[in-house]
């Protein structure tokens, strides 16, 4: 709230300082800055783009000599820089970088921001060579933060900002040139930049994860253990810096997930397991499908399902080694597919499991990692059908003890599935409104189905599942015309009212969208009488299924439109009855 008060006072104040009055520049400046921090906390780009056009425009008044000009030509480097970070651009970045240059150039020794304008044109230049992999650009940037360093003496309240970045650029280069002196100087550096930000200090936190990762990278390349320990503490105290809500939990969520399983690998701790896979799991749910990081979180989960297979494999069991859906193990997971293929091998040991023991803590476990599964092998997959074959069994199963008042209580594992299998629903039916594969649509409304049988009658949420799975089934008439999607949509409408009352989230949509299907209902079957010759025989064709719907009907749910729909559909019906010829 305080941004928006501060932007409107800043654009009150540019309006009032008309062009060519005196202190424009400076009122152009000021609101820029102003929309700029707004977007810094709210991330609208509409902010960044208008800061950067006004400062443009404040940059003409300021030429060659003025004294604020340096500070304009960096100042609209960041911007653009931002806008880079937000929006990818390579041309803000490369604008960035020239901008940056210039500043340099002009900036005369002595200049107190001096150490500022290296530090930025270094970041800029670290962005580049992760955009290009152009060596040069990455060399560059380390003598240039050598540079800021030296101009940031020990003791300097900023000097960290130097230390941080140059430990980056040491710790990019060694994940290039696998360089052991670049990976021990980032530490070093890392270590000091850690040290000048105490408990408190705003930059805390990314001081220690940064330090975190360059310890776990010399762990796998020295095998080290106290590393490792280091690292795992460090990231345990930058996740406590980063809580739920924060922009960078997830980060500290994987890598102290993959820090402990690369310790249980060494010690094979099984506390350290247990742990990396609650990690896993919360890092999955932080992301739903459809993320960009999904993927990612899902790979590290995968990690830790693989870690149990392989124990419950080794490990004894009655004078005899355990199987993981007999013997099968797959490698260990290093890419979607393998990551898909671990998920289903252990949903499948669960299975057997849960037949054997009855335990339906592992059947809803089954179901879940059944949908992580299928997530990564969509439609078109060569493996899809067997991820739908698999869950279709499984939810089979679960459906029917909840049926039978046995087990019927949701525990946290299924409410994830179920979680899953709904925003695994949107999202292949947002990318089929958008790439109009059918193959999409038909996966969606088998999900919605799933979600049907684990959100079953007396559930609060099933009218609303049961309008969702209309609204696939009315899409699929559209683009099919199979009249069966249509009156399963019909049947599914008017079940959802008959579970529901006014005020209930779903009733006025369902009302809605029974109308319309009545509607498309009538339509379609005007239209195929009227493409059918008449037949020579008094007769009147079937009562149209409104009629039956308004003698079944409760009152509350006929209210003035479902009367008008049907007073129309009562009219059509009288206008096509066969006359006698």
């Amino acid at each position: 709230m305080e941004s928006m008060d501060e932007v409107s006072c800043k654009r009150a104040e540019l309006e009032g300082c008309h062009p060519g009055d005196d202190g424009r520049d400076v009122a152009l400046s000021n609101l820029a800055m102003s929309l700029f921090n707004r977007f810094r906390t709210e991330w609208k780009v509409d902010d960044v783009n208008e800061a950067i056009t006004l400062h443009r425009a404040a940059l003409e008044l300021r030429p060659p000599g003025h004294p604020q000009r340096l500070s304009s030509l960096n100042r609209l480097a960041v911007y653009l820089s931002d806008r880079y970070n937000s929006q990818g651009v390579i041309a803000d970045l490369e604008e960035a970088v020239t901008l940056g240059r210039a500043v340099l150039e002009s900036c005369p020794p002595g200049d107190h921001d001096r150490e500022t304008y290296f530090r930025n044109l270094a970041l800029n230049l670290w962005k580049r060579f992760e955009k290009q992999a152009n060596m040069y650009d990455l060399d560059e940037a380390i003598e240039l933060y050598r540079v800021a360093l030296e101009l940031r003496p020990s003791g300097h309240p900023r000097r960290y900002l130097s230390l941080h970045g140059l430990a980056l650029c040491f710790s990019t280069r060694y994940d290039n040139k696998g360089l052991l002196a670049d990976l021990e100087e980032a530490v070093t550096l890392g270590r000091a930049a850690v040290e000048l930000c105490p408990p408190g200090h705003r930059d805390r936190a990314i001081s220690l994860y940064n330090l975190a990762c360059d310890l776990q990278r010399r762990f796998k390349r020295r095998a080290v253990a106290r590393s490792l320990d280091e690292a795992i503490k460090l990231h345990r105290e930058a996740l406590a810096l980063r809580p739920s809500g924060h922009p960078q939990r997830l980060s500290s969520l994987q890598e102290l997930a993959i820090s402990l399983l690369d310790r249980y690998d060494n010690q094979w701790s099984v506390a350290d397991l247990e742990e990396a896979i609650t990690l896993g799991r919360a890092g999955v749910e932080f992301h739903p499908p459809g993320d960009s990081r999904r993927a990612e979180c899902l790979c590290t989960l995968s990690h830790g399902i693989w870690a149990i297979s392989r124990r419950q494999t080794l490990m004894p069991e009655s004078g005899r080694a355990k199987s993981v859906h007999q013997a099968s193990l797959p490698l260990y997971p290093t890419c979607n597919a393998d990551a898909a293929s671990t998920f289903h091998e252990f949903s499948l040991h669960l299975w057997d499991k849960f037949r054997k023991q009855s335990a339906i803590a592992d059947l809803d476990e089954a179901i879940c990692l059944a949908t992580y599964a299928l997530e990564l092998r969509l439609p078109k997959h060569s493996d899809y059908a067997v991820s739908v074959d698999q869950l279709a069994v499984l939810v089979k199963e679960r459906f029917q003890r909840i049926d039978q008042g046995t087990n019927s209580n949701e525990s946290v594992m299924l409410g994830q599935a179920v979680d899953n299998l709904c925003a695994l629903r949107h999202c292949l039916r947002d990318r089929f409104r958008n790439q109009h594969v059918i193959d999409d649509l038909n996966a969606a409304i088998t999900l919605h189905r799933y979600v049907l049988q684990l959100r079953p009658a007396g559930h609060a949420s099933h009218p609303l599942y049961l309008h969702d799975l209309a609204l696939c089934l009315t899409q699929r008439f559209h683009e099919t015309a199979n009249v069966g999607d249509l009156d399963e949509a019909i049947s599914l409408e008017q079940n959802a009212l008959e579970l529901s009352v006014p005020g209930d989230p779903s009733y006025e949509a369902s009302k809605d969208s029974l109308a319309t299907c009545l509607q498309m209902k009538i339509s379609a079957q005007i239209s195929q009488a009227s493409s059918t010759p008449p037949v020579v025989q008094k007769t009147r064709p079937p009562k149209l299924s409104i009629m039956s719907f308004l003698k079944r009907s409760k009152p509350h749910q006929i209210n003035s439109q479902t009367w008008k729909s049907s007073s129309t559909l009562c009219d059509l019906d009288a206008q096509n009855e066969y006359k006698e010829i």
